[in-house]
């Protein structure tokens, strides 16, 4: 025992990826700490546990905070029946979240559209800078900056949320399965006052 940390908490494989995310080398970062190369590698593959000294020594070198190395990571888990409806503009539609509300990096939602069903007819956009429409299911129109894009199962198109833009649903048929990117989050992604309509009359 060397009082180091814990041999169960992945120091190493945090350490390695902070040194290549700088695009450091072994070399180079053995040269900032005053630790040997040997000694470097067999921390990044968790074969020894470094002292308190050497590890502040390792941080400081590839420009990691002690705060950073221990953070525990955000996961959130939405079983299948426990999603929130949220509203998004739209008609014959049906919109759940897939990303916890409180998620502030990005916002994910399915919609599940009846035949037909769509976005609307008027333009609207999203009080965000980049949204994914990526199609599951069915075939859908989607509108943007002036053009029409035909999208199938598969297809994924990148715009910018405010850009206005609308979908649909192209058959009277069959549904459509869509989900939806948007980043940064949404404030508040369960409440339609975060998606803005375009046209002007409405806004006013």
């Amino acid at each position: 025992m060397n009082g180091g940390p814990s041999r169960s908490f992945p120091i190493g494989t945090r350490l390695r990826h902070a040194r290549e995310a700088s695009q450091l080398s072994l070399t180079e970062v053995a040269e900032r700490s005053g630790l040997s190369k040997g000694f470097i590698s067999r921390v990044e593959r968790d074969d020894t546990s470094p002292s308190v000294v050497s590890l502040i020594a390792l941080c400081e070198a590839v420009g990691l905070t002690m705060e950073m190395l221990f953070k525990e990571p955000r996961i959130t888990l939405i079983r299948a029946s426990d999603r929130p409806q949220t509203v998004m503009p739209g008609e014959a539609v049906s919109d759940t979240l897939l990303t916890a509300a409180h998620e502030e990096r990005i916002t994910v939602i399915e919609t599940i559209a009846a035949p037909g069903g769509s976005g609307g007819e008027e333009l609207y956009s999203i009080a965000s800078d980049c949204e994914v429409c990526y199609v599951l299911e069915g075939e859908v129109e989607f509108r943007v900056a002036g053009r029409s894009i035909l999208l199938g199962p598969g297809d994924a198109v990148t715009f910018d949320a405010q850009a206005p833009h609308t979908w649909r649903n192209t058959s009277h048929n069959s549904g459509a399965r869509l989900v939806w990117i948007i980043a940064p989050a949404l404030a508040d992604p369960l409440s339609y006052a975060q998606v803005a309509s375009s046209d002007p009359q409405a806004q006013a």
